[in-house]
């Protein structure tokens, strides 16, 4: 598959992941063994090898992409998984902080679906560790409204943290809906 395009659409944004997500996740996995008596003799050779491998390589594969229409997202080393959530079907974007996620200075950028609920794993993703979480989910935001709602073609005001090239594209994809409306107005 060709990394500048994904699923056949140019890549408005790609996600950043922050270096310091290894540890977070090595800290939860460490959690979840230290509380099994049969883990305890295994957490210390979890915290020396094994553990600090699988983790580096998880964070290795995580990616997430903002398209025109659609939010990609990559994960898993061992089993691989890619999910497409069409801009359309998202309500809800929420940036989440746990006290470690705090103390490690990362939060989780949940995505929220149509069809899926609290207590389901439908239509929801979960994207820990993403550098500039707020900017990057205004940015998702900003185009979900652009596609979601064709009748109005005003500019809306980018935010701050959207890279000028994405900012160009979306003049450009506003400019030339207005033409279109004009040359369906002849007809």
């Amino acid at each position: 598959m060709n990394e500048s395009m994904t699923f056949g659409e140019a890549i408005l944004l790609r996600a950043e992941f922050d270096a310091r997500l290894p540890k977070y996740f090595l800290f939860v996995s460490s959690l979840s063994i230290a509380a099994t008596f049969i883990g305890i003799p295994f957490l210390l050779f979890w915290l020396m090898g094994l553990g600090l491998y699988i983790h580096r390589r998880q964070y290795e594969s995580l990616g997430c992409e903002l398209t025109p229409r659609a939010l990609n997202i990559r994960r898993g080393f061992l089993f691989r998984t890619q999910t497409n959530i069409p801009l359309d079907k998202i309500t809800d974007l929420a940036v989440n902080e746990g006290p470690v996620l705090r103390y490690l200075g990362l939060c989780t950028l949940s995505v929220e679906t149509a069809g899926g609920g609290a207590g389901t794993n439908m239509g929801q993703a979960s994207l820990p560790g993403i550098v500039n979480a707020v900017g990057f989910r205004d940015a998702v935001l900003a185009q979900r409204d652009l596609i979601t709602d064709p009748g109005t073609v005003e500019r809306q005001a980018a935010p701050p943290s959207m890279p000028e090239h994405v900012v160009t594209l979306l003049e450009i994809r506003d400019s030339l809906h207005r033409i279109e409306q004009l040359l369906e107005k002849k007809n």
